[in-house]
């Protein structure tokens, strides 16, 4: 199902309820927004949900590490892959 995102804002329980994957658009520049995945799917997606948030972490901090510091954010990128 693809929803405007105003349409998520009046009516939150579209996400809560959700029993099917959601799309979230914002119509006007006619752009995927967000994708909602029921909860009960968790279990099939634990791996990939891991990698994103790993990705969205390096993205977040790559700035902090890029020009003073290229070896700082390796060392953190292998503690944090052997963590995981």
């Amino acid at each position: 199902m693809i929803v405007a995102v105003n349409e998520v804002v009046k009516h939150p329980k579209i996400i809560s309820d959700a029993n099917e994957i959601i799309y979230i658009e914002d119509k006007r520049k006619n752009q995927l927004k967000s994708i909602v995945i029921p909860a009960k799917y968790k279990s099939f997606l634990n791996d990939k949900l891991k990698e994103i948030e790993y990705q969205m972490w390096l993205d977040r901090n790559k700035g902090l590490f890029k020009d003073s510091h290229p070896k700082i954010l390796n060392n953190v990128i292998e503690d944090i892959g052997y963590k995981l």
